[in-house]
């Protein structure tokens, strides 16, 4: 058995890995990520509850390895699970201040023009230029 793999999978796998090392955060759907999420933590459950059957089924030796190898693999999978709802909640939480904070910048910009366009109009009188004062209506 030759310990290359095969030169079109090898081809594939290569562009394939060129291809995601490409991606951005935003380009991956979020709510698709959240459903797949989701979608895991149900299945780790499933799998637990089947672990805990299994083990109130049986008592011989190899069961309780089988077992215990099964909860070890769980307890990874739960584990990279919570760090991958963590990133993704830590994620929007910066695409939202990021978001407030062009926001904020936006208004900070429309008020500082607004101030100039007042200072102005004190300084010399009417936009219009004439140098009388403004009038109350």
């Amino acid at each position: 058995m030759p310990l290359t793999p095969d030169p079109a999978s090898a081809a594939q796998a290569a562009a394939r890995k060129r291809e995601l090392s490409n991606l951005n955060p935003d380009d991956i759907d979020s709510e698709k990520v959240d459903q797949m999420v989701r979608r895991l933590f149900n299945e780790l459950d499933r799998q637990l509850k089947q672990a805990e059957q299994s083990r109130n089924q049986s008592n011989d030796a190899t069961a309780r390895a089988a077992d215990a190898r099964t909860l070890a693999s769980l307890e990874r999978t739960m584990e990279h699970l919570s760090r991958i709802e963590r990133d993704r909640a830590a994620m929007r939480n910066s695409r939202a201040s990021k978001k407030n904070e062009a926001v904020r910048k936006e208004i900070e910009r429309k008020w500082t023009r607004i101030l100039e366009i007042a200072v102005a109009e004190e300084i010399l009188g009417q936009p219009d230029g004439s140098g009388a004062p403004p009038t109350l209506h």
